[in-house]
């Protein structure tokens, strides 16, 4: 469920990227995508840190590439 082709967004930013867009061309593109975080398994902070790079790092990526097609 983790790895490369598994469903779970686990991992550094360029990974989840990658997995977002794995699943995006798998499925004939997506238009959302929405992320249940649970607070049992994280801290507050790291909680936080992982809505951050969400927003500061994979977003912004994950609609560049989007935006500028196959490479």
């Amino acid at each position: 469920m983790a790895g490369p082709e598994g469903a779970f967004l686990i991992g550094k930013p360029a990974a989840v990227v990658d997995k977002i867009l794995f699943a995006s061309e798998t499925l004939g593109g997506v238009s959302r995508i929405n992320f249940q975080m649970s607070t049992s398994a994280q801290d507050t902070a790291a909680m936080m840190r992982s809505i951050e790079l969400l927003d500061s790092e994979v977003a912004p990526t994950v609609r560049q590439r989007l935006q500028n097609g196959p490479t």
